[in-house]
């Protein structure tokens, strides 16, 4: 479906109005007139500028000087939003809570008590934070933004909080227990789902919520048109404080204001686009799937410490560029110092954003939603934490659920990242991470895997050994296997020729988690089969059939999936698995509607034609793609050969194109 309205460029920009002067004035307008900028949202208390939580009073004086350094952006028809950096605060920074302020300091899981980041269930903060958000509506922003310091988790070293005694007498009241703080955490972080955790979560989410039931009335008493704006950190974060999307973005809404979202887009300095492009399906892909379609999204392009040190303007524009794999309805960019110094010229963005305008508007306009994607269902969902099986630590509460997403995105499958709530998949292919598996009963578990095709990894596996579940699988027993201990040392593909290589071989002692040895109740051909170092056969490693591909290796702690990012593993899942998919294109990614196809080059490598299967009678491509500043359509003859087409069309590095398959 096109949409009818324009790519939205913000500008996240700082001015200390002690250092303000014509020719930064002049500098401002110069740059978004140049740039195309709709919307500036300015900065209020930030980062070396910030005085921690300030008084209502202060919050007066800085909006009272946004106001009047906005004057001429809006005659201009620039709208004007307010991003405070401060709600319960990131991380100490050496100051403390002013002592006339009725804030009390959040303590971590360790008992170690904060210096300036607030009790998030502290009534006096709730009032607070919801009274200096009406003040600062007081200027009737378009959009007023909520920090991502709107969290329990916050920046190591102190990490998950709130565990001060108030919070420990609400935690042992709904567990029913009276245990020390120390004691209390230890259950929580131990093993599966608990009354622990239970209690937790219960609070930690009704406590955001009611939070933000405050900001929202206080708002709209004040300015009802201005839209409330939601900054988002890591899916996995935000699990660990059971946060309800839906449930949030729908408390701060008002009537004729739907909140907003930003996703983070995870590079605040330049990475390899390889790393990104894995790293864009875990954070920003997963957020917009937990999000829905209900709220516009303005991903997060921030390029932290503000120089083309930090990051090119190259891949920052990238990164602008990719937002259409979203179909955002624009980007939220922090490009400049947070000091207040406002725009740095010599940097050129605004040449970079006016080259790409044209672009998003057409990408935006005519792209792919991702509720209208075709290929492999990925569920996913924000109860995971919940149900995660830790060892005792924090860390292991993290629940990543979208290793096949990355993977399989990387690979050129088409992909569809699914919100689950409990609705019927069938008939469909489904690739199953064991953190969101763990989170079904087992009737769910039973209808997934028996009315779809699945991908199942080792981690799913275990569940199924777990829940009893095996025979699914046509298997009664597992034994697992850590990397590293003298064991499994590669998986081998014996009876296939991939890549144009013999008995290729994927490394199952680094870089990959553990190996799970399926004992199946009758005989399996398997795709490859695991080896030790002296070439002893140790059992089955992949297996596929007509009802499903298992690859049977665990999340690495730290280096998750990164062994299976090869060729071998690219080519058997493309022989195995019947979606539409991107053919010896490299690190390119293609997201499928029908006859359209948005690819993507996530690599500094040039890619000299596109080749693609999808079952469908095409004879030509129309791709549209950017030259400079200026939007391109071209008509190219397919050919076709063992069910792939190709077209003689390059896709450069770091470059999207748009294409519809004609018949």
């Amino acid at each position: 479906m096109k949409k009818k309205s324009n790519y939205r460029y913000t500008l996240r920009l700082a001015i200390d109005k002690s250092i303000y002067d014509d020719d930064k004035k002049n500098d401002m307008i110069d740059f978004i007139k140049n740039a195309h900028i709709n919307d500036v949202a300015f900065l209020l208390n930030q980062e070396e500028l910030s005085d921690s939580h300030i008084t209502l009073e202060k919050a007066k004086e800085l909006v009272t000087d946004i106001d009047e350094i906005a004057q001429p952006l809006k005659k201009m028809g620039v709208t004007i939003s307010l991003n405070p950096w401060t709600t319960m605060n990131h991380s100490d920074r050496g100051l403390g809570i002013r002592p006339e302020l009725d804030i009390k300091p959040m303590v971590n899981y360790q008992g170690i008590k904060s210096t300036s980041m607030a009790c998030p269930g502290y009534h006096g903060w709730m009032e607070y934070v919801s009274d200096i958000y009406a003040v600062y509506a007081g200027i009737k922003p378009h959009e007023l933004w909520i920090e991502d310091d709107f969290r329990h988790y916050k920046n190591a070293p102190f990490e998950l909080s709130c565990f001060c005694d108030d919070h420990m007498k609400k935690y042992n009241a709904i567990a029913g227990t009276d245990l020390s703080r120390e004691e209390f955490v230890g259950q929580m972080l131990n093993g599966g789902e608990n009354k622990y955790r239970d209690a937790y979560l219960e609070v930690a989410r009704d406590e955001i919520l009611k939070a933000a039931h405050m900001i929202e009335q206080k708002v709209h008493q004040v300015s009802p048109e201005t839209t409330l704006g939601l900054m988002s950190s890591w899916p996995e974060i935000h699990a660990m404080e059971n946060r309800d999307w839906h449930a949030l973005l729908d408390t701060l809404s008002g009537e004729t204001t739907p909140a907003v979202s930003r996703p983070h887009l995870p590079a605040y300095n330049e990475v390899s686009p390889l790393k990104y492009a894995r790293d864009f399906e875990k954070y920003t892909v997963a957020t917009r799937a937990l999000v829905g379609d209900k709220h516009k999204i303005y991903p997060e392009l921030e390029n932290f410490l503000y120089s083309q040190y930090a990051k090119s303007t190259r891949f920052s524009q990238f990164q602008l560029e990719t937002t259409s794999s979203v179909r955002a309805d624009g980007l939220l960019m922090n490009l400049f110092s947070m000091m207040g110094i406002g725009i740095d010229k010599t940097y050129q963005y605004d040449k970079m954003l006016d080259q790409s305008k044209k672009f998003a508007d057409y990408l935006y306009e005519n792209g792919i939603s991702l509720e209208d994607r075709d290929g492999i269902i990925v569920p996913m969902t924000q109860k995971v934490a919940k149900y995660k099986v830790t060892d005792g630590t924090l860390h292991s509460l993290m629940a990543s659920q979208t290793q096949w997403l990355e993977l399989l995105s990387v690979f050129g499958f088409a992909t569809k990242p699914v919100n689950y709530t409990g609705q019927q998949i069938q008939n469909e292919t489904v690739a199953l991470t064991g953190n969101f598996l763990n989170t079904l009963s087992d009737s769910q578990i039973t209808d997934l895997i028996q009315n779809n095709y699945v991908l199942l990894d080792g981690d799913a596996v275990i569940v199924l050994d777990s829940r009893k579940l095996l025979k699914l699988i046509n298997a009664d027993s597992i034994e697992v296997t850590q990397p590293r201990t003298g064991h499994q040392v590669y998986e081998q593909f014996d009876n296939a020729t991939l890549a144009g290589v013999t008995k290729s071989r994927i490394s199952m002692q680094t870089h990959i988690g553990a190996y799970v040895n399926i004992h199946y109740l009758t005989d399996m051909t398997a795709d490859s089969n695991a080896y030790n170092r002296y070439g002893e056969k140790l059992g089955p490693a992949t297996v596929a059939n007509d009802n499903f591909y298992i690859m049977p290796l665990t999340e690495h702690a730290k280096y998750e999936w990164e062994a299976e990012y090869i060729d071998y593993r690219e080519r058997d899942l493309k022989e195995r698995v019947n979606v539409a998919h991107l053919v010896d294109m490299y690190n390119c990614k293609a997201i499928f509607n029908d006859r359209k196809i948005l690819i993507s080059n996530w690599s500094l490598d040039d890619v000299d034609g596109i080749n693609f299967k999808l079952e469908k009678n095409i004879t030509k491509l129309s791709i549209t793609y950017r030259v400079g500043s200026e939007v391109k359509n071209q008509i190219v003859n397919v050919t076709k050969q063992d069910d792939i087409y190709h077209a003689d069309f390059p896709v450069p590095g770091l470059a999207v194109v748009l294409v519809e398959c004609l018949e």
